[in-house]
């Protein structure tokens, strides 16, 4: 287990149980601290101190009172990563309404579907999915729409500008007279779930206010963090940008996943919190600019040799491993990873660069966070401690949580709610188990399982780490593969994404022939039932939820 040294006071936060409480609370306690930054098409860096974005805050939610927003009425926000997005969430939680996190990534029905089936009657919404959402407006299933950015050209249709500028000149005497409760619905946020309908989550603040604050006493993010995480995904949002405010971060956020790794470079930040494909790309533009340019060899003698110093508890200096990293990396020295499983081997050559990564584990029905490792206590391999107002229990492997960051229940769906929660526990559909310490594996879910007939279970997941570790995998899903007249007569079957920058030039006979050596390696280490008996290549990359895990079943 890596260890660092612990001062208590890196690990706390301020203590708030609503929205209100935050925003005024995070205003007056940071000021002219920078809150948020974000860079232009220019690469111009745009930045909203803490006082600023309060401000604005304050206005909208003013404005939006003045303007009829009642108490508890639903208001959707469907955006690209921006501050206007920030800024409209805060103000309709701060004024006690729902937020509603549309999933920008669906068809556009599906959208539609989100936002009537939320009850929706206030949407704010960006100029590209304004289209989208007119024949809403003229069904009359929506009463009014917010643009954030962009002019309006339609009576019906308001700008956030305007909204800002009418809430600048009103007063305190203008604040909402009804302040949320704790246990008043903050957030209404759509699973990602890879084979059915997404459901829709009500997290109270108080569930959102308690998880981030636990956050903080399991992760130290320093002063400067990037996120490129949707701010619809509830670890986009809580775990990233409420985190962040909490504690007086800067903020760097970004909304075009193309130009993310231009931004992280141009921040010069020293955290980011992201899922494991943003490390995997990382880590992959790490081994192809060694390889083109003939250090391969050198790049794993070095990390051979700092792994060996490090066993031994030796301080270890590498020219090239400090060039690698400034290469690849800048100032990174932190990295949080959540939403899938990542690999060990990456996770160990990442720390050998300097770089600390902290894996964790949630899910959306918990606000999301339920355990990660910490910087003074991280055990490799793990998804960490649970947060500490948590209860956690195995049950048949299957790991269950009860406490005060576990959802309300799925709104307008009591028979769901009444299936996934048990006298308060969550079933979390993830199998795993507990070391002595407390820190926390996770194994497969359970649904995932494969089923032979002689009653023995197989974890794809498992060998999915193994064959992902082939430098030409870029994604991969093994499965039950049919092979007679029953369900549990199966093959088990890789089918592989290779990736492109790696086959360039080969054929696809070359291609198949390589991964199947490959795989060959890894059989031999397995037993016979756990061993991989067919490859399929793809040509496109599997579909994929909004942390980017794959959808298995929808491909």
């Amino acid at each position: 287990m890596n260890t660092l040294p612990y001062n208590k006071a890196d690990y706390t936060a301020p203590v708030y149980n609503t929205f209100r409480e935050f925003t005024d609370g995070i205003g007056r306690e940071y000021g002219d601290r920078p809150a948020l930054s974000w860079f232009t098409r220019r690469q111009e860096e745009k930045t909203l101190t803490y006082l600023e974005l309060i401000q604005q805050v304050t206005a909208l939610r003013r404005s939006l009172y003045r303007r009829g927003l009642n108490q508890g009425a639903h208001v959707a926000i469907l955006s690209e990563n921006n501050a206007g997005w920030i800024i409209a969430f805060l103000a309709v939680t701060s004024c006690g309404c729902p937020a509603v996190c549309v999933d920008t990534e669906q068809s556009d029905e599906s959208i539609r579907d989100m936002i009537l089936r939320s009850d929706s009657q206030l949407l704010f919404l960006t100029p590209t999915y304004l289209s989208i959402c007119m024949p809403l407006l003229d069904a009359g299933q929506l009463s009014r729409v917010v643009l954030i950015g962009g002019l309006a050209s339609d009576e019906r249709v308001e700008s956030l500008d305007s909204l800002y500028e009418q809430g600048m000149v009103l007063n305190e005497q203008d604040e909402p007279p009804f302040q949320p409760t704790g246990d008043q619905t903050a957030e209404i946020v759509f699973t990602s779930g890879t084979t059915s309908q997404s459901k829709m989550v009500m997290l109270s603040q108080q569930a959102v206010m308690q998880n981030i604050r636990e956050e903080c006493q399991h992760i130290y993010f320093h002063r400067r963090m990037f996120s490129s995480l949707p701010f619809y995904h509830a670890y986009g949002l809580n775990c990233a940008v409420l985190n962040a405010l909490l504690r007086g971060i800067h903020l760097y956020i970004n909304g075009n996943l193309k130009t993310a790794m231009r931004d992280l470079h141009l921040a010069k930040v020293d955290s980011m919190l992201t899922v494991p494909l943003m490390i995997e790309a990382l880590h992959n533009q790490m081994w192809l600019s060694a390889e083109k340019a003939g250090k391969a060899d050198a790049l794993r003698h070095a990390f051979k040799t700092a792994s060996l110093y490090r066993k031994l508890h030796l301080p270890a200096k590498s020219k090239l491993l400090d060039q690698v990293r400034e290469e690849i990396v800048g100032s990174l020295h932190l990295v949080a990873s959540g939403g899938a499983h990542l690999s060990r081997e990456i996770a160990q050559e990442f720390e050998l660069l300097g770089i600390q990564v902290l894996q964790g584990y949630g899910i959306t029905e918990c606000a999301p966070l339920i355990s990660v490792n910490c910087n003074y206590a991280n055990k490799m391999g793990s998804v960490g401690l649970p947060m500490p107002s948590l209860e956690l229990r195995l049950v048949d492997g299957e790991v269950c949580v009860r406490g005060p960051s576990v959802m309300q229940g799925y709104y307008k769906d009591p028979e769901q709610t009444a299936e996934a929660l048990k006298d308060g526990w969550f079933s979390t559909g993830d199998l795993g188990y507990q070391d002595k310490d407390g820190f926390l594996y996770l194994t497969g879910r359970k649904k995932n399982l494969i089923v032979f007939k002689n009653g023995k279970k197989v974890s794809p997941e498992r060998l999915e780490e193994l064959i992902s570790a082939i430098p030409m995998v870029k994604e991969v899903v093994v499965s039950g593969t049919a092979n007679g007249a029953f369900a549990d007569d199966v093959k088990l079957t890789a089918s592989i994404y290779p990736d492109p920058q790696r086959i360039e030039g080969l054929s696809s006979y070359e291609i198949l022939e390589h991964l199947q050596q490959e795989i060959d390696k890894i059989n031999q280490s397995l037993p016979t039932y756990q061993q991989i008996q067919l490859v399929n290549i793809r040509e496109k990359e599997f579909n994929k939820t909004a942390t980017k895990k794959i959808k298995r079943y929808a491909n």
